[in-house]
């Protein structure tokens, strides 16, 4: 099942942060799609549920030096 999740992302600061999560993200196994937010601080991320969840994309968004939170 594909699912689309809502991440809250700190410590971004500028445009080269953000391509970096996004990077970062995009390379977890089972995501399909990634939109960092800069200005809003968040990403909508767009994964295969089988193969990839929220906390391992939050750990690739930690690995890459960043802070992140599912929304809401």
């Amino acid at each position: 099942v594909t699912m689309q999740q809502k991440f809250d992302v700190t410590g971004m600061t500028c445009s080269a942060c953000s391509a970096h999560v996004e990077k970062a993200v995009s390379k977890v196994p089972g995501v399909s799609k990634v939109a960092v937010n800069l200005l809003s601080n968040n990403m909508m991320v767009e994964y295969d549920d089988k193969a990839a969840s929220s906390g391992r994309i939050i750990q690739a968004v930690e690995q890459a030096g960043y802070g992140a939170s599912v929304h809401g």
